[in-house]
């Protein structure tokens, strides 16, 4: 957008300032009372349109569930008696037929009784059994404490544990809240004192807390109306909230810093907005035009889930630019000189803060080469770790252990291996008590002890072992619909969904399910259940996911040379940002992954990979966000270079006006982004220290000494915009300046 343009808006927002607040108080109550209802359209189910799993979970919802359903799995153990033992059995399924109850319609599948003692552990005392509740997952959570107090404990057994996706949520979305909670009441305060810091005011300090809160509720209120088309991920709130702290804040305390600059340098209020606008209000525009073009990576991608996070996202930089554009400048017309009002810090203090960024400017420019081969060594040092991440995490590991649901999927997987989450065969025999064919039972039973000889592989098959089709009806209870055409077999793998078993087992489940549907006529094999899942999972993600960096690389370039006016910031801006990236993954991998420095964090297991979402989530993020401080930054320099100033000159200059801002408003980045570190979750904590230390990077070694030590290497090929090149994107030439800065 041009300048002068800007400038025109800026004066715009002076002279209708009243009618800019009132319209967004307006919208601010408006906003409220969507937000206030953004739960009703989250979810923590995860689909994946389109995936040969999903389609299996739809044929077991439409055929074994009646539409929509979840589970819960209550484990069960008696030290005195066996599965064997009748008294056993009778208590246990006394205690199911309890359960099942709470929610009509639900479906029972006990291990024990369909013939299969692959998914019976320590010696036989320990089983477990799924109830497939036909409910969706948002409504299941509501119904766990009733079927745990309908379970109850046996007599004689160790107090029954229930485990599941539904009691998993149910637990831990508590836990979560309420760490992400604690974090946003601790990220504001400390963003307060920062900016007064900063500011060395009251009423300039509080300005970006109210863009920032202003940004927030206009981006949760706008999320729920796009939920009404499409599923949201019940944790894009708290990744709104968080981002929004960060961003609102970014990009007020830019406005407000240059607003009191132009008041200082003697302009008039509407002056000095217009000025205002036309500088700072420029870089806002285009930095928030980077951090949607990164957000796009997730909404391009096929996975609701992570498409949810990125419209999630996006909506930020939004409401934060719009926000920063008409509403932050009515309210600095209407304050005018009083933004400096309630003075806590001496401008004395204020001033010699800007001689320590100016002296390291002039320390950089005298030792750019070396600067710049330091940081760049240290930088591709930091990135070398990357090439051995990893994503193929423990799931159960990295959830809090202090809950039930999860003791109770981490004594089934000691006990069981990958019995507790199995790939599953739904089996269609091409018509109405087709499974029960005696012919159809035999090739069933079959390939179910077929698959049981691969024991590098499989650790059970949950089929009845009959070869008479009569004890197959009486044994199958659970595994065949009502009207006998499908079947479900249960293939458990030897380790966890993301184990190397669980993958190869995959794989062979996937050439074999051919074989088992050309020798049923008129039927088909489907392949679903948690692994099969998983899998779908990761190559929905990272399959398109290279394409997408290249395409969100190119935008972001287009966008950038028109922001910057040149051919070679852009592509700097782009590679470092890069590198930035590769860099951060580099440390995941040394402090999860290798454990340097991980119990510092609260983790005190071996991480065994990074949960999938996580790379891509990152990656989404950080080239947005760090490209604002590339933008902050070099448009700084940009408008001293044209100015007069020579290259040298104007990258010192713009280094030593801006420093302090980039760094005052990472801080407050990171400060907000270390909420997600202080939680339960390690998956959590992972991310937020990826976003964290990314951002530590970025203002610090990238922003503060390597981009301005590059620039002073690159002297006036920064500024190279061939004529051709400035027509095609519609932005007048750099300024022509005889001979090369030295």
């Amino acid at each position: 957008m041009r300048r002068d343009y800007l400038e025109r808006h800026g004066r715009r927002m002076a002279r209708r300032r009243w009618w800019v607040v009132g319209a967004w108080i307006a919208l601010m109550v408006v906003a409220v009372g969507l937000a206030a209802r953004l739960g009703e359209v989250t979810t923590t189910e995860v689909t994946l349109p389109g995936t040969e799993a999903q389609r299996g979970i739809t044929l077991i919802q439409d055929h074994f569930a009646d539409g929509d359903y979840t589970t819960v799995q209550p484990v069960f153990r008696r030290r005195t008696l066996t599965v064997d033992d009748p008294a056993y059995r009778r208590e246990v399924t006394a205690a199911l037929d309890r359960a099942a109850r709470v929610v009509p319609g639900t479906q029972v599948v006990s291990y024990f009784s369909s013939g299969s003692r692959d998914f019976v552990g320590d010696g036989g005392h320990l089983t477990y059994a799924t109830l497939r509740l036909p409910i969706e997952p948002a409504d299941a959570k509501g119904k766990v404490e009733p079927i745990r107090e309908a379970l109850g404990t046996p007599a004689g057994f160790e107090p029954t544990l229930l485990g599941g996706q539904a009691a998993i949520d149910h637990d831990t979305t508590p836990i979560f809240d309420e760490d992400l909670k604690n974090a946003e009441l601790i990220a504001f305060p400390i963003a307060l004192l920062i900016l007064l810091l900063v500011f060395g005011s009251a009423v300039s300090a509080l300005l970006p807390i109210a863009i920032s809160v202003v940004t927030i509720l206009g981006a949760l209120g706008a999320t729920f109306l796009v939920g009404q088309a499409t599923t949201l991920a019940v944790y894009v709130t708290n990744v709104i909230s968080l981002i929004g702290i960060g961003i609102g804040i970014d990009y007020s305390l830019l406005v407000v810093s240059r607003f009191r600059e132009e008041l200082a340098a003697g302009r008039d209020r509407e002056d000095a907005l217009a000025r205002t606008v036309a500088t700072a209000g420029h870089a806002v525009l285009f930095s928030g035009l980077t951090v949607a073009i990164g957000l796009a990576t997730l909404v391009l991608l096929g996975v609701p889930f992570m498409r949810s996070m990125g419209i999630g996202g996006m909506l930020v930089p939004l409401f934060a630019v719009l926000a920063g554009l008409t509403l932050l400048p009515a309210l600095l017309a209407i304050l005018g000189p009083r933004v400096n009002a309630g003075r806590v810090v001496p401008r004395r203090l204020l001033e010699r803060r800007g001689d320590g960024w100016g002296r390291l400017a002039r320390w950089i420019m005298r030792r750019a080469v070396p600067v710049f081969t330091v940081t760049a060594v240290v930088m591709l040092a930091l990135a070398v770790p990357s090439l051995s991440l990893s994503v193929n995490n423990d799931a159960l590991e990295d959830l809090p252990g202090s809950v039930e649901s999860v003791q109770a999927g981490r004594v089934l997987q000691d006990a069981l291996g990958g019995a507790v989450s199995p790939d599953t065969l739904v089996i269609d025999s091409g018509r109405p008590g087709g499974v029960f064919d005696p012919a159809t039972v035999t090739r069933l039973d079959a390939f179910a002890d077929g698959l049981r000889q691969r024991t590098d592989l499989v650790r059970g098959v949950a089929w009845p072992s009959r070869t008479d089709a009569e004890g197959f009806r009486r044994e199958s209870q659970g595994l065949v619909d009502p009207t006998g055409r499908y079947a479900l077999m249960n293939v458990a793998p030897l380790g966890d969904p993301l184990s190397d078993t669980a993958r190869d087992l995959n794989d062979l489940l996937e050439d074999r399910k051919g074989d088992l549907a050309a020798a049923l006529p008129g039927g088909r094999v489907t392949l679903t259940g948690e692994p099969a899942l998983m899998n779908e999972f990761n190559r929905a993600i990272y399959g398109p996911f290279p394409w997408l960096v290249l395409l969100v690389l190119v935008v972001s370039y287009a966008a950038l040379l028109r922001a910057f006016r040149s051919v070679v910031l852009p592509l700097k801006a782009v590679i470092l940002n890069v590198i930035s990236i590769l860099a951060t993954y580099g440390l995941l991998v040394l402090v999860f992954q290798e454990g340097v420095g991980r119990s510092l964090f609260g983790v005190d297991h071996d991480v065994r990979g990074i949960a999938a979402w996580i790379p891509v989530m990152l990656f989404a993020f950080l080239f947005g966000l760090s490209m604002d401080y590339e933008v902050f930054l070099v448009s700084r320099m940009r408008e001293l270079y044209d100015s007069g100033l020579r290259t040298q000159e104007a990258v010192a200059q713009g280094l030593q006006r801006t420093g302090r801002l980039v760094t005052s408003a990472a801080l407050i980045m990171v400060v907000a982004f270390s909420g997600f570190i202080m939680g339960t979750s390690v998956d959590l904590k992972i991310f937020g220290f990826g976003l964290a230390a990314a951002i530590a990077i970025d203002a610090t070694i990238v922003r503060a000494l390597l981009v301005p030590a590059l620039m002073r290497v690159l002297g006036d090929r920064n500024w190279a915009l061939p004529a051709r090149v400035a027509r095609i994107a519609r932005v007048r030439p750099a300024r022509a300046e005889a001979g090369v800065d030295a």
